[in-house]
């Protein structure tokens, strides 16, 4: 087993918010530039009835553990409802717009200093790589990283929360499975493959 650095209940509280930030930022403008402005208000709408409120005098962990299920709700809901309005096209778009804003909100100082390690050693730089997925993939699910080579890196997810939240599948096999691996190749040169059974999953990552 490989040592990783273990995220507190305050950083996975401030990761779902920012999450919640980058969903909002690619789904409203996507359902208002083709549905229009009713419809945008509409999904705002859902999202409103079906998230919970955060407690401000309450635990991080306890803040965390409603956020983490409204996000993911959210998710869910906006995915649905862009299918729902257009289709299957409303579903590729969002796909497509869910990538590209991860992208861009990861393109900064890390990618640079990725890049200029794997200038010097590839395997170094994959290896920085997969220790930084294990330490963000925290935010999504309790994990432990059970393998890292320069070219390989294994990370075991026992008992993945987001399938614990009811009605949220896509958001496994469309953000986890199809949307994240895009950009994680596209910006690191790294491709990850995962291997679920139940809500049990292995993702494994090899360098390009």
């Amino acid at each position: 087993m490989v040592e990783i650095k273990e995220m507190t209940y305050k950083e996975k509280y401030e990761g779902v918010v920012y999450y919640t930030e980058v969903l909002e930022s690619f789904a409203l403008p996507l359902v208002k530039d083709t549905v229009g402005n009713e419809k945008e208000a509409e999904l705002r709408s859902i999202w409103q009835k079906q998230s919970k409120h955060v407690p401000e005098d309450a635990s991080y962990e306890e803040k965390y553990e409603i956020a983490f299920r409204n996000w993911v709700r959210n998710w869910q809901s906006a995915y649905t409802f862009a299918k729902t309005q257009l289709g299957e096209s409303g579903a590729e778009k969002f796909e497509l717009a869910a990538i590209q804003e991860n992208e861009r909100r990861s393109r900064g100082s890390a990618l640079q200093l990725y890049r200029f390690v794997r200038a010097i050693s590839r395997k170094s730089a994959f290896k920085t790589v997969a220790k930084q997925m294990s330490y963000k993939f925290q935010v999504f699910t309790p994990l432990s990283l059970s393998e890292l080579t320069g070219q390989n890196a294994v990370m075991q997810m026992p008992h993945c929360k987001i399938l614990d939240v009811e009605g949220c599948e896509d958001f496994c096999t469309i953000g986890c499975q199809k949307a994240f691996p895009v950009a994680l190749k596209d910006l690191f040169n790294v491709n990850i493959n995962y291997e679920r059974k139940g809500k049990s999953c292995t993702a494994i990552l090899t360098p390009l």
